[in-house]
């Protein structure tokens, strides 16, 4: 008899089928012929029938795979999968199979084959598969609602203490700052065979903004990450010399994301002014992600030194319950938008690209977004109905 590969989901369908013909007087051997599968396939089905019942149906097995061999790197990479992926940065089996090379003589040894397999491995014990990128998240899962409610019972008498002003409540994140603005997606005839679609010439450049709000509906100083030397020429002598520089805090990284350095820079340049007035001993209270720059020994010194109370946002309930996220972001990056398409107007009339945006264009769009957001939407963000920080207002 031919080797068949069946899912739980079938093999569930032919014992139910099995039940029905042995209380009709057929025999578990004529069962067994007609779906064709070896009598002793059935006694092991269902010797294994509750289980089967609890497996996923489209799995073709019971048992979850060979164990990963590199669970020793599990918090090196999939840690640091998920702190890419918190500020939205993509990743794949192979930009992890680089950084299991990066931090691990033994694995670097390995031929590249065996190393992509066993990184392939460790993401989907952890839950880690390739997903396309969506314009529009989906509702976030019940489990992470109920989290967030937990946390928040913990945290609302934190912040509820006399002393403590609401524009001394803080919550700081980043969002990426694409360059090239332009959708897939464009108006055009209807039956038009082919539809293009032009974006500016290097699309693929982008920045990072640390954007931080209070609870009283306050801003702080935004700050811009470019891509760069963070000592270079852009770093040393160009930013500096913006017209923008009073009201931004600018500076370079490598890969244009937030760091223990430009991190240190933003508490200085961006935290302290805001936080200088408050009375002596009053209390800061500032809320974060798990970015590993949030919270590493350097940072959380320097949050200790100014007095800063740091509160991690559990992992997973960002979306619901991190200010910045639920009502900040899409109306900043609205104005960014709106911004970059007024910019555009001018460009692209005679078939060629769009030109890239210069830095100075890209700092012009944040200041002049982050002035037009206001203070109602920034303090409605603090209280989501159903997961208000104040719940008493």
């Amino acid at each position: 008899m031919g080797r068949q590969s069946i899912n739980n989901g079938h093999k569930l369908t032919i014992l139910r089928d099995l039940e029905e013909r042995l209380h009709n007087g057929e025999s578990l051997k004529s069962v067994a012929r007609s779906h064709g599968v070896d009598p002793s396939q059935l006694r092991k089905w269902r010797k294994n029938r509750e289980k089967l019942e609890m497996s996923s149906k489209g799995n073709k097995s019971l048992g979850k795979g060979k164990k990963s061999s590199i669970t020793h790197l599990e918090e090196l990479i999939i840690g640091w999968a998920h702190e890419l992926r918190e500020v939205g940065i993509g990743i794949s089996y192979c930009r992890l199979q680089v950084r299991a090379c990066q931090v691990d003589e033994n694995f670097r040894s390995k031929p590249k084959v065996q190393q992509y397999h066993m990184i392939r491995r460790l993401c989907m014990s952890n839950g880690l598969v390739v997903r396309r990128g969506t314009n529009v998240a989906k509702d976030p899962p019940q489990q992470a609602i109920d989290q967030a409610r937990e946390w928040l019972q913990e945290i609302r008498p934190v912040i509820s203490v006399p002393n403590l002003a609401q524009k001394y409540i803080i919550n700081m994140d980043q969002t990426p700052l694409p360059f090239s603005l332009a959708g897939q997606s464009t108006l055009e005839l209807r039956g038009t065979r082919s539809v293009t679609v032009r974006h500016s010439c290097n699309n693929k450049t982008r920045a990072t903004a640390s954007l931080a709000v209070a609870a009283d509906g306050s801003k702080l100083k935004p700050m811009i990450i470019f891509k760069g030397e963070p000592r270079g020429t852009i770093a040393t002598r160009e930013l500096p010399a913006s017209q923008y520089a009073n009201q931004l805090a600018l500076c370079c990284q490598h890969a244009a994301w937030q760091d223990n350095e430009n991190m240190s820079m933003w508490i200085d340049e961006c935290l302290v002014p805001h936080i200088q007035q408050r009375a002596d001993g009053a209390p800061v209270v500032l809320f974060l992600n798990h970015f590993s720059c949030h919270y590493s020994d350097i940072v959380k010194a320097k949050f200790d030194s100014i007095g800063v109370q740091l509160k991690l946002i559990p992992k997973g309930c960002t979306s619901v319950v991190q200010p910045i996220d639920v009502g900040v972001n899409k109306p900043f990056k609205d104005r960014i938008k709106s911004q970059w398409w007024e910019w555009t107007i001018g460009f692209g009339q005679d078939g060629g690209n769009i030109p890239t945006p210069s830095r100075e264009d890209v700092q012009h769009w944040v200041v002049e977004a982050w002035n037009s957001i206001g203070a109602h939407i920034i303090q409605n963000a603090w209280r989501k109905t159903d997961l208000s920080y104040f719940p008493e207002e």
